[in-house]
């Protein structure tokens, strides 16, 4: 109001305004619930009179006036006694009105003071205004008044002193009775009602427009009623959620429980497997007919963090940092950038089960335990327990396998979707306990939307971080039939091949045989309606109407004598946000995902109006936006649509070796010691490939890793690029590089190369005496089996091939002590002594065997090692047979050059010094070996003896062996592919044949397609001219799943450069 308003004197006012609106969240439920009294509570809103600024002369009469007052106590009087009568008060001074607060301005509209001169006399019992001094409520809380019980204020309104003449029996009076309160022993009954009263700064006055005539008479006490307590004001919300407790959300008309849904596997997989899952999440569906279902897709950013401390925790011995190397903490840390960088978020699929409708009672109760500082009452939750229980049952079997959600990710699920797409907050709450309606505000407050009906996207802001993010909603529209899992992949899992996160949420209502029938009747008769209606006016009728018709018939057969499953049916809402920096970037996003469901799903995606409505609808607890795009189809095809499809291999505790690089992408990580550790499975991993596949690059880059860990990494590299990884700088003062061809005398003796059992590696026991004592007699059999087997590989094979050959080799070997301090010269005496008993041609055997023996390379095999070279302890030993040829196992022996014909015995001694390393030290130890070009050892007793007691043992010794090889059969002959714990399948092109035994060795079908995408790893454009910079490979873990992944090393400083293989190329 203006200066000169304000100056008028507080007992006059003017005709009323039209009360200021009043906004719905500044209006407590309960209190101005009428119309009428919040009109009236404004409309006789006069000025307030000003307390602390009054002016000396008001003072000075209310000190007069207060000491003509009489007595405040008064004697006791019967009751049927009337109060004696008061001569009437002089009016007090008018006081200068105090202006109220903008806040109480706008909340109760105050009406002007009139221009019109004061009266002079006021009518005897005109209500007066109220004393303006003190609170008429000792405890301060806003007042609410009720009607007077007389017919002479029949609007209800307060009253000042005298208002009403006192006939009955006097009440008690309070102190402060002088300057006009009189307090009452109790509340009335009367006293009910809700009407607001402002504070003590803005009471009311209502005076005479007739000038005030000063009074003599003195007061009557004046009954005032007391105030009950302010009820608490209702939390401001912005969802429709009011409560989280455990699993189940509560809204004020339903309550929804939450389970989430563990990834299934899809890729590589059976039909019957994918068809027997389809059908048992079919029947899981089917068991929840009559309800609302809310699935829910969302996406979680890896942690990447939390990898880094799993890896370093069971990381025990770090390599130590070099000069001009990297550290272990650099390494890790570039790890974690590398994830970052690409994105990488891990998906999360939740199942909501909207199955109570909250009547008053339970809204009532709801209330009734928030005044108590409690939530929803024992009686509802008992019942909602009871009703999950049955769910856990349904959903807890083969198909979803749900389990209940926890109140953490329902926290997540929440604020994902307020904010769809945005980066999350590293910590929502400090506390893992249930959310009331006062603190739901904290999953809204901090995100702000900016939206038009008509707009294409919907602008979210993060006001504490200034993050802006622009979502567009697409829902599902028309769709074509789809042949799943035959033809087509999972439909709500297709979104995953983006290299962007999507949002999806689904709104399903699951119909039950009953209701299904009566929705489909319905329909047919209305397609019965349009085709008489054409009949009448003799017009054609559409034929679709005909083809509707019969589909409808058709249908109506199947749910009237199929399962329950073929009759229940579901309708729903389907919807995918996709989300960006900039709007033309997320409608470009919207396009590209359209195209893709357009191309190769068959599917249309509709791009609607009102996205902020679809956008809420991603929250849980809100309603559907539009009843529009609504897809009706049988629980089959609903339970195929499999948004938890997963695409996820290796372990979340080993290295990073790259992505996955099928339908989704997420990172792969191996650590191989999970499978002895952890699973209590075979070490055993096996890598096929055709040459230039990349076998030794992966092979090289997990042993790398391996020993930057502290494990003892022994990797057999005939060809030798391997070598170069002992040259990098972190690992240069921890490695050796042990080249064949120039080895010392006796390198390769084979008597060494078995090491003897150790007896403290046993318990010490009867049962562990007798275990040691039959490893002792296995390795003294095996000394004598791979003796021999070198002995047969040096010979010209036209000896070997005659049968008394393998004869006398093996009574030579009998009589020579099978221990590790033999030789083959042992073995050559032995021969030269059967001359005499036997025949001459053992002495012949010993003359070619001694003419080998003038080779510089076969003295690797004669006399007996250095200690030093069978025994070592630095953390990475690389073999390798630099510059000998290798023969090929597809020529006769007879036409192998001499060289050729002594690296197949040295191939085999190498592996067998190989893992001599790691059978000689400590059996707890993490240790690792990589064997290449593994098919040499197949065609030789000693060689699949070695395999296979490499696999059995590698769980016993913590080993983990990696055996690569060009050829699948080699594997598959040993008969150890059910010790095989992980394999590395690569491209394999060149023949169908090896094709399929590569798809044996994962076990994966035949004959169903698979063949080609093998074929397909690691393809070349015909136009590019420069080499791939990535190799693929199809990886099955030690869990059993399998899938394609993209090995991928670049963010190990150096590490592709030293293991680059290609040859011709520069450095």
């Amino acid at each position: 109001m203006s200066g000169e308003d304000r100056r008028q004197p507080v007992a006059k006012f003017s005709a009323p305004r039209p009360p200021a609106p009043v906004r719905d969240r500044e209006r407590p439920t309960g209190d101005l619930g009428d119309d009428a009294t919040a009109l009236a509570d404004a409309v006789f809103r006069a000025e307030p009179a000003r307390g602390p600024g009054r002016t000396e002369s008001a003072r000075e009469s209310s000190r007069a006036e207060a000491a003509k007052a009489p007595a405040r106590t008064e004697p006791a009087q019967a009751p049927s006694q009337p109060p004696p009568a008061r001569a009437p008060q002089s009016e007090p001074r008018p006081q200068e009105p105090t202006r109220p607060s903008p806040v109480e301005s706008m909340r109760h509209a105050s009406p002007p003071a009139s221009m019109t001169p004061p009266s002079t006399a006021r009518p005897q019992g005109y209500p007066q205004g109220y004393p303006q001094n003190q609170p008429s409520y000792p405890q301060g809380y806003p007042q609410r008044y009720t009607p007077p019980p007389t017919s002479g204020n029949p609007q209800g309104y307060p009253q000042r002193n005298g208002s009403y003449p006192q006939q009955g029996p006097s009440y008690p009076q309070a102190a402060d009775q002088a300057r006009g309160t009189v307090s009452t022993g109790r509340r009335q009954a009367a006293q009910t009602s809700t009407q607001r009263v402002p504070g003590q700064d803005l009471v009311p006055v209502r005076q005479s427009r007739a000038a005030a005539v000063p009074d003599t008479a003195d007061d009557k006490p004046v009954r005032v009623k007391p105030i009950g307590a302010q009820k608490e004001r209702q939390p401001l919300r912005e969802l429709s959620l009011t409560e989280i407790a455990g699993h189940v959300t509560f809204t004020p008309a339903s309550v929804t429980a939450w389970y989430k849904l563990p990834g299934v596997r899809w890729s590589f997989r059976p039909d019957l497997e994918r068809e027997a899952l389809i059908t048992a999440i079919a029947e899981q569906y089917a068991g929840l007919a009559g309800m609302r279902v809310h699935l829910r897709r969302t996406t979680r950013p890896f942690p990447a963090d939390q990898w880094a401390r799993t890896v370093d925790r069971h990381t025990a011995r770090p390599l130590r940092t070099v000069p001009g190397g990297t550290s272990w903490a650099d390494h890790l840390v570039a790890a974690q950038r590398h994830l970052q960088q690409l994105s990488h978020a891990e998906g999360e699929t939740f199942l909501g089960i909207t199955f109570s409708r909250r009547g008053a009672f339970d809204q009532l109760g709801e209330k009734i335990g928030r005044m108590f500082g409690r939530g929803t009452k024992l009686s509802e939750r008992e019942k909602i327990e009871k009703r999950s229980l049955q769910f856990d049952e349904v959903l807890g079997s083969f198909g979803v396998r749900a389990r209940r959600a926890t109140t953490a990710e329902l926290e997540w699920l929440v604020y994902r979707s307020v904010a769809l797409g945005m980066e999350p907050p590293r910590l929502l709450s400090g506390s893992n306990s249930d959310w009331e309606p006062g603190d739901v505000l904290a999953l809204t407050e901090s995100i702000e939307r900016y939206r038009s009906p008509y707009g294409s996207t919907v602008k979210l802001v993060n006001r504490l971080t200034g993050e802006e993010k622009h979502t567009a909603v697409l829902t599902v529209g028309r769709m074509e039939e789809l042949e799943i899992p035959q033809r087509h992949e999972p439909w709500l899992h297709f979104h995953e091949r983006c290299p962007w996160p999507v949002e999806l949420s689904s709104r399903i209502d699951i119909l039950g045989p009953g209701e299904a029938f009566r929705d489909l009747d319905h329909r047919l008769r209305l397609i019965r309606s349009q085709q008489r209606d054409y009949d009448e006016h003799a017009m054609d009728a559409p034929p679709e109407l005909q083809r509707l018709a019969e589909r409808a018939l058709g249908v109506g057969d199947e749910m009237t004598t199929g399962l329950p499953i073929d009759a229940a049916r579901a309708h729903g809402w389907h919807r995918l946000a996709v989300t960006a920096e900039t709007k033309e970037e997320c409608l470009e996003r919207a396009r590209t995902l359209m195209q893709m469901y357009q191309r190769d799903m068959r599917i249309s995606l509709q791009h609607p109006k009102n996205q902020d409505w679809l956008a809420r609808e991603f929250i849980p607890g809100e309603p559907v936006a539009q009843t529009g795009y609504v897809r009706r189809m049988p629980v089959k095809l609903m339970s195929a649509a499999m948004p938890q499809a997963a695409s996820v291999v290796g372990d979340r505790r080993g290295d990073l070796i790259g992505r996955t690089a099928g339908t989704s992408r997420s990172p792969v990580f191996l650590d191989l010691h999970f499978a002895t550790e952890v699973r209590e499975k075979s070490g055993l991993s096996v890598f096929v490939a055709e040459p230039g596949g990349g076998k030794s690059t992966l092979m090289g880059a997990i042993g790398y890793l391996a020993a930057r860990r502290g494990v003892q990494v022994t990797l057999l590299d005939p060809s030798g690029p391997l070598a170069k990884l002992c040259e990098m700088p972190e690992l240069k003062p921890f490695s050796r590089v042990l080249n064949l061809t120039g080895s010392e005398y006796g390198t390769l003796a084979p008597y060494a190369l078995i090491p003897s059992p150790r007896r403290e590696h046993y318990e010490d026991s009867p049962e562990g005496q007798r275990e040691y004592d039959i490893a002792v007699s296995n390795a003294r059999s095996e000394r004598r089996m791979l003796v021999q087997d070198i002995c047969a590989m040096l010979l010209p094979p036209q000896v070997q091939r005659e049968a008394s050959t393998a004869r006398l080799l093996r009574h030579a070997a009998r009589h020579v002590p099978a221990e590790e301090d033999s030789a083959l010269e042992d073995l050559v005496e032995s021969l030269q002594d059967a001359e005499d008993h036997v025949t001459g041609d053992g002495a012949e055997l010993a003359a070619l065997l001694l003419d080998t023996a003038e080779m510089p390379l076969a003295k690797l095999f004669f006399g007996n090692p250095d200690k030093g070279v069978l025994e070592d302890d630095t953390a990475l030993t690389v073999i390798t047979m630099s510059g000998l040829r290798l023969p090929d196992l597809g020529i006769e022996r007879e036409y192998w050059s001499a060289e050729e014909a002594l690296a197949l015995p040295m191939l085999h001694t190498a592996h067998r010094l190989a893992v001599r390393r790691a059978y000689g030290g400590d059996m707890h130890r993490r240790k690792l070996v990589g064997l290449d070009e593994a098919h040499f050892m197949e065609g030789w007793k000693s060689g699949r003896s070695f395999l296979v007691r490499l696999a059995r043992d590698s769980r016993k010794w913590n080993l983990a062996a990696l055996v690569a090889s060009q050829n699948p059969k080699d594997i598959l002959g040993l008969d150890v592919q059910n010790l095989v714990s992980t394999v590395f399948v690569g491209r394999i092109a060149e023949d169908a044949q090896i094709a399929e035994e590569a798809l044996k060795l994962l076990r994966v079908p035949t004959g169903v397609g698979y063949e080609s995408v093998l074929a397909s790893l690691s393809e070349v454009d015909a136009s590019e001219t420069r080499k791939l910079p990535y190799r693929e490979f199809v990886m099955r873990d030690v869990d059993g799943r399998v899938q394609r992944i993209r090995a991928d090393f670049t963010w190990v400083r150096g590490l592709l450069d030293h293991l680059n293989t290609t040859p011709g190329e520069e450095q």
